[in-house]
């Protein structure tokens, strides 16, 4: 893992249950929830994406300072970001992208808890879908990112990480 790994990909993945797993290695911090006491207790929406585009740059900041070369990894659960935000890289970050086949994403994303998290659970289906094809897009057009999947555990679907 490189010293700042993003990990992306939709809703209903299973990006935290694999940075779960992963947080005896890594440093690990969530998007949501940095923005969560700003945005949960209203259900706030519109401006999420920008927001997250702003926290791509403040992560940077702050973890690509030299006098921080010596840290552990760190990696961030982005979540949905904009390209645009992401990319470039510098040579110290990598992008994984976390994108299940799609007949198993869709059931995952149907069958998922409404409740828990750190903002509680995605639950905007067609934007989830939008946000599966642009990810798509991201591997056609051939973006500097690792595509992974994890080992699918059935009993996990519709389970909180943490629960």
């Amino acid at each position: 893992m490189k010293r700042l790994t993003w990990l992306v990909g939709p809703p209903g993945a299973g990006k935290s249950t694999y940075a779960a797993s992963l947080r005896d290695r890594v440093r690990v911090v969530e998007l949501t929830d940095m923005l969560g006491p700003l945005v949960d207790t209203l259900k706030l929406r519109k401006g999420v994406l920008g927001a997250n585009g702003c926290l791509v740059n403040a992560v940077r900041s702050v973890e690509l300072q030299p006098d921080h070369r010596d840290l552990p990894p760190l990696l961030v659960v982005a979540g949905l970001v904009p390209e645009e935000a992401l990319f470039p890289l510098s040579d110290d970050e990598e992008v994984l992208l976390l994108i299940p086949p799609r007949e198993r994403w869709e059931r995952q994303l149907a069958t998922r808890s409404r409740t828990g998290g750190s903002s509680g659970q995605y639950d905007d289906f067609d934007y989830s879908r939008v946000w599966y094809a642009r990810f798509e897009e991201w591997i056609v057009r051939g973006r500097p990112l690792r595509r992974i999947d994890v080992a699918h555990d059935e009993a996990l679907i519709g389970k909180v990480v943490g629960q």
